[in-house]
C-alpha cells in the first residue's frame, strides 16, 4: 500500500490525525495528490532535519481537528478524498479537471469567483493557454451536474465570474 492509499483510507475512516507526507517525488501533481488524498502537509526529499522538525511542530500546534470529508451544496456532494460526486444520491463521473473545478467552486459556494481565480487555483499560476478554457469546463459541469437534474447551480455573473449556489441550485 502506498502513502496516498493509506492517507485516503485514514480520512475515509474519519481519522483526523495530522499527516505529513515525505515524498521522493517532487512533481506538482504528486504534491496535489498528497493534499487531495488528505495529507496536511508534504516535504520532498532531500530535506533538512530542521525543516522537518519545524513542520511537525506546526502540525502539532494545529492539532487534529475534525473536518468534513464531504463538501456539499444542497443535494450536490463531493468527496475530495474518494473522488466521488453525486447529486440527489446519483453518482456522477467527472474528469480530474472537472473534479478540481467543482471542488474549488464548492469551497467558495455562494461567492463570485473570477475566471483568473479559477485559472490560478484549478490550473496553475503559470497557465498560458486560452483563459476561455474555464468557460468550456463550466459548460461541462453544467451538462453533468445541472441539466440532467433540471437545476442551475452554477451561474455566470456577467463581468465578474461564476457562482455556485450555496443551496445547490
Amino acid at each position: 500500500m502506498n502513502g496516498y492509499v493509506i492517507c485516503r483510507t485514514l480520512r475515509q475512516d474519519r481519522v483526523w490525525t495530522p499527516i505529513l507526507m515525505l515524498m521522493a517525488k517532487d512533481g506538482e501533481w504528486d504534491e496535489v495528490e498528497a493534499l487531495d488524498t488528505g495529507a496536511d502537509d508534504f516535504l520532498t526529499k532531500p530535506f533538512s532535519y530542521a525543516v522537518l522538525l519545524a513542520r511537525l511542530r506546526a502540525l502539532i500546534r494545529r492539532g487534529a481537528q475534525e473536518r468534513p470529508a464531504v463538501l456539499s451544496a444542497g443535494d450536490l456532494q463531493l468527496d475530495p478524498a474518494g473522488k466521488q460526486v453525486s447529486r440527489g444520491g446519483v453518482e456522477i463521473a467527472l474528469t480530474a479537471r472537472e473534479h478540481s473545478l467543482l471542488e474549488y467552486l464548492l469551497r467558495r459556494r455562494g461567492e463570485v469567483v473570477s475566471k483568473r481565480e479559477i485559472l490560478d487555483h484549478v490550473w496553475d499560476y503559470d497557465f498560458e493557454g486560452d483563459p476561455n478554457i474555464v468557460e468550456v469546463y463550466v459548460r461541462h459541469l453544467r451538462n453533468k451536474l445541472d441539466r440532467p437534474f433540471g437545476r442551475e447551480s452554477i451561474t455566470t455573473v456577467r463581468g465578474a465570474g461564476y457562482r455556485l449556489a450555496a443551496d445547490g441550485g
